[in-house]
């Protein structure tokens, strides 16, 4: 009986609504505010048809000024409707989706404003453009007169904003708002301005659209999509970057009262989207809360919800924050968002009481024991370790902080941030080998880590540091085994060399080994070796948990021990052991300070590994006689010493130097290092405010050690501050420059002395060395002379003077094999009356081919060359000499270049010829340029550089020897020496008369400026 009701009901219904529908349509279609008016379409139809359509016009070409009828528009809009803006909006909403499923969140920083990033919906740029190319063919293929234009017009801009396409975006959007605005059915009026009074019967100002549709409208059309586009124009410019444009929307419509209430909660969106991108996080809050019934979903919603808490926490409102994690823990379908959202709410507290941090802590902890949480136990300790830091308690974040790395298998960026914290924690704790290792295990590559030059320097210098613990540490272990009775230690080192066997894997006894034997006892054993009757019949190798069972049994038994075959471990171990204890007494006791042991590396951790770990071979390493004893204490102090300047100078931890340092004075009495200890303690407690100590041991520095450089920088600091320049100092060291290039020799070497005990090396300069090590040549002290060149290149390695050191260094330590064979040269002068025979062995020279003259006339330009103009005047005569005070200077008469010496020693006049014609053989070898050396008074002496055909010539070579000058002899002062041209005449005058300056004048009198 219900049954036949139920048919009977639904027959009915459907009897009515065939009846209303056609009543429904007409209402619709006569509806004069139904219709949207049409501007220009936005492309060329002619232009862009195909040939073969030329002729046909397509439904959007054909006359509008024909009726449309009812049954035509309800095909046409059907069609529309149906066929094009569905297919279309379905695929605009499937990119939206690839986008959120493509788009990551790192929920442990601030998440972006929206789901979906537009880098990932650009991506689907095939997509999008078959959007654009639907909608464009749901506008061309039916009459422009439907309901779906703008609808189409608004697919097309979403479709360019996804792509990222923005210009496009907004002139599809600005096309919209400005042709597609409403219009009474018989208005003829198409240029209403956009916003102005004339769209509004009131006095408010409007540039929305009305959309009191009835219920009619609602039910079988779609809204206008103007005002949807304004929206999306608001947006548009916001990516753009064009605040104030988007602003200048955004009052418009907040002010506009024909702005519907349907799309309020998307204008609130946009504006919260406004003030994100612009990092004004508090004015952005209110309108993201407004607009979460705009979510896409149940998940869009949740996301909102996690930002607006991750906001508030933002602004220091931990009640509003925490509630809003609630909810999107409650709304949220991502595992992920839901441990960040009740971290993060365990992380709310609403003071820095410890017993509510602690209440947070606990309750992180639970979180970690609920299996659903498990993949993320390493967040959830990360999160309590950053909750034990407010408290603070250091000792249960380092546990936290080593438990997170614990659980962490493949989150390498929150692992290093785990072991950067452990080590910083260390570091402030002054536990100096953890922080080190923790440094150490940082995995590089990681771009999430800041600062990562600091943290390499750092972790550089507690390298040193560590470097030097380990040598304290293993010497005063070796120290107090030694220091055991015979049999304690022989029972100590037997049971320290069992356990390092097994370590390794290797076996006391080899013959203690019978796998046959083994393999009888066992044969009666099941063939689950591990005991767990699985019913699955899986190959060992394929099983996980069997092969995890039987890696834990094997190292139970054999410890580590490496993949190789027993008989060959065995004999490798025993080899190893007897060059192992050599190399262990060999290297046991080596000074491991010295640049020998660190090998020149910043990272070197001096702890020698124990090949030979048999009794005997541990024994070897301990100091059992005095010698070795004094070794090690050896090693110590100076392990000592260093650390202490490590902490010092690399680290700045003056407490721990002073520690260290005063240990040291504790320990070694008489290893003082030349004052340098008391020097440093004096300077550490000064750093600490303690100057009562700091003067105790700086007067113990100059008590005992008055005369060496620590005393000094304690009397005159200022001497050792480079960025103080002692101008006293510097001249100082330029008289003694100049005594040694003006060959006062003696009196140089006495003055650099006491300049040295004064100064130490701090205003040395290579070219001060060079010179000194050229007198020390000259003296034939070749050892000394090897010395001072050696610290040019040690010292100012790069400069020119380097490769002048290396040089003379290389032709000292062949002297005496150069100077036997001078000695041995036996040089013979032909007879005047000999003939000397020229053999020319050369390869005859091809004659090469004749060019071949062609007949063909040259082609004749048109353009007119003008002459050039030659003045041609057989009586004209040359420009006479200049004369001047004896001399004459004839530009076309041959010169020499001279270079003047002045107060230059002869060694030093020598050396400066040498480099020159050095020169002149790598660069000038063709021309075969002679230099002599003369003298024109007692302090000036002169190179002459000759020959060449005329003035002009001479003063090119000239040019190019002032180049070179400062690099060929750089240790020479420029003061020092003058080039100028001059004929053999004047040469032969001016040796005459002394008379330079005359010269000079003449000089410059026919080339002005030149000299």
């Amino acid at each position: 009986m219900l049954f036949f009701i139920s048919n009977k009901f639904k027959l009915l219904m459907k009897i009515r609504i065939t009846k209303l529908l056609p009543i429904l349509l007409i209402f619709i279609f006569l509806n004069p505010d139904a219709h949207a008016q049409l501007g220009k379409i936005t492309f060329d139809l002619q232009k862009d048809k195909p040939q073969k359509f030329k002729d046909k016009p397509l439904r959007s070409e054909r006359p509008q000024d024909k009726k449309l009828g009812l049954g035509g528009r309800f095909i046409q809009n059907t069609t529309s409707h149906y066929n094009y803006f569905f297919n279309a909006n379905n695929k605009i909403n499937s990119a939206i989706e690839l986008g959120r499923l493509a788009t990551k969140d790192d929920y442990s920083q601030l998440i972006p404003y929206y789901s979906y990033s537009l880098e990932n919906t650009a991506s689907q740029k095939v997509l999008l453009d078959s959007v654009i190319l639907e909608a464009t063919a749901g506008i061309l293929l039916h009459d422009l007169r439907t309901n779906w234009v703008d609808n189409f017009y608004l697919l097309i801009g979403e479709a360019y904003y996804l792509r990222k396409d923005f210009d496009s975006a907004a002139m599809t959007f600005q096309f919209i708002n400005f042709n597609l605005h409403p219009k009474k059915k018989k208005d003829d009026d198409d240029q209403v301005i956009v916003g102005s009074n004339q769209n509004s019967g009131n006095s408010a100002l409007s540039v929305s659209s009305p959309e009191d549709r009835n219920l009619v409208d609602k039910i079988f059309s779609r809204p206008p999509s103007r005002n949807d586009a304004l929206v999306w124009q608001i947006r548009t410019l916001t990516d753009k970057g064009d605040y104030p444009e988007a602003a200048g929307i955004i009052n418009t419509l907040r002010n506009d009262p024909q702005f519907p209430e349907r799309l309020q909660s998307y204008f609130q969106e946009v504006q919260g989207y406004w003030f994100f991108k612009q990092k004004m996080y508090d004015s952005a809050i209110g309108y993201l809360k407004n607009s979460l019934p705009n979510s896409l979903d149940l998940q869009d919603q949740a996301r909102r919800e996690y930002l607006l808490g991750q906001l508030y926490e933002m602004n220091d409102k931990q009640d509003t924050a925490s509630e809003y994690y609630s909810l999107a823990i409650h709304h949220t379908t991502d595992p992920l968002m839901d441990i960040y959202a009740n971290l993060n709410q365990a992380k709310m507290l609403k003071s820095k009481d410890p017993a509510e941090i602690e209440s947070g802590i606990d309750r992180l902890v639970r979180m970690a024991r609920k299996d659903k949480f498990e993949p993320y136990r390493d967040i959830i300790y990360y999160s309590a370790a950053q909750l034990a830091m407010l408290k603070p308690d250091t000792s249960a974040a380092l546990s936290f902080y080593k438990t997170s790395t614990l659980f962490n298998q493949e989150n390498i960026s929150l692992k290093n941030k785990a072991f950067l914290n452990l080590a910083e924690i260390n570091y402030q704790l002054r536990n100096y080998k953890q922080s080190y290792n923790f440094y150490d295990s940082l995995q590089a590559g990681d771009t999430t880590l800041e600062n990562f030059a600091d943290i390499e320097a750092r972790k550089n210098a507690l390298a040193h540091v560590v470097r030097s613990l380990n040598i304290i540490d293993r010497e005063d272990s070796l120290q107090l085994i030694a220091a055991m009775p015979a049999a304690e230690r022989d029972n100590f080192l037997k049971k320290l060399s069992k356990r390092l066997m097994k370590e390794r894997g290797l076996k006391e006894d080899m013959n203690e080994y019978n796998p046959s034997g083994a393999f009888i006892t066992n044969r009666n054993m099941s063939q689950n070796f591990y005991g767990n009757n699985t019913q699955k019949g899986d190959w060992y190798f394929y099983n996980n948990s069997i092969k995890a069972q039987g890696l834990t049994e094997f190292k139970r038994i054999w410890g580590k021990r490496q993949n190789v075959d027993n008989w060959r471990r065995s004999s490798s171990s025993q080899g190893a052991t007897i060059a192992g204890r050599q190399q262990n007494e060999g290297a046991a006791y080596e000074d491991p300070l010295t640049a020998a042991a660190s090998g020149g590396k910043e990272e070197v951790i001096a702890e020698p590994e124990q090949v030979d770990v048999s009794v005997e071979g541990l024994r070897a390493n301990l100091p059992l006689t005095t010698p070795a004893l004094d070794t090690s204490n050896v090693k110590v102090a100076r392990a000592l010493f260093q650390v202490g300047k490590d902490y010092q100078m690399l680290l700045e931890d003056y407490y721990a130097a002073i520690e260290a340092y005063e240990h040291s004075l504790k320990r070694f009495p008489d290893s003082l290092y030349g004052g340098e200890l008391y020097l440093n303690l004096s300077y550490c407690y000064r750093k600490i405010g303690n100057n009562e100590l700091a003067d105790h041991y700086k007067n113990l520095l100059i008590k005992n050690y008055a005369d060496s450089k620590y005393a000094m920088r304690v009397l005159h600091p200022e001497m050792f501050n480079p960025t103080k320049n002692d101008t006293a100092a510097q001249n100082r060291y330029d008289r003694i420059y100049n005594l040694f290039i003006e060959g006062k020799f003696d009196e140089a070497i006495k003055e650099k002395a006491a300049a040295d005990s004064l100064y130490g090396q701090s205003y040395w300069n290579p070219q001060l060395l060079y010179i000194q090590s050229v007198y020390y040549i000259q003296k034939k002290d070749d050892s000394t002379a090897t010395k001072v060149l050696k610290q040019i290149i040690a010292n100012y390695p790069g400069t020119a003077m380097e490769e002048k050191a290396k040089t003379m260094v290389d032709v000292l330590s062949r002297r005496d094999s150069i100077e036997k064979y001078l000695t041995n040269l036996e040089i013979v002068r032909a007879k005047e009356d000999s003939q000397v025979v020229v053999f020319d062995d050369s390869k005859p020279v091809n004659k090469l081919a004749s060019p071949v003259i062609t007949t063909e006339k040259p082609q004749v330009q048109n353009e007119k060359v003008a002459a050039a103009h030659v003045e041609l005047n057989p009586d004209k005569k040359l420009a006479p000499p200049v004369k001047k005070s004896g001399f004459i200077f004839d530009p076309l008469e041959p010169q020499n270049v001279i270079m003047i010496l002045t107060k230059v020693d002869p060694v030093y006049s020598s050396e400066a010829r040498n480099a020159f014609n050095r020169m002149n053989s790598q660069s000038y070898s063709t021309n075969k340029i002679e230099i002599l050396k003369d003298t024109l008074d007692s302090e000036r002496t002169i190179l002459v550089f000759s020959q060449f055909v005329d003035a002009q010539e001479a003063m090119k070579y000239m040019d190019k020897l002032k180049q070179a000058a400062p690099s060929q002899i750089s240790w020479l002062p420029a003061q020092k020496y003058k080039f100028y041209i001059i004929s053999d005449s004047n040469l032969q005058f001016l040796k005459e008369n002394k008379n330079l300056q005359n010269y000079i004048d003449l000089l410059d009198n026919k080339y002005p400026g030149k000299f």
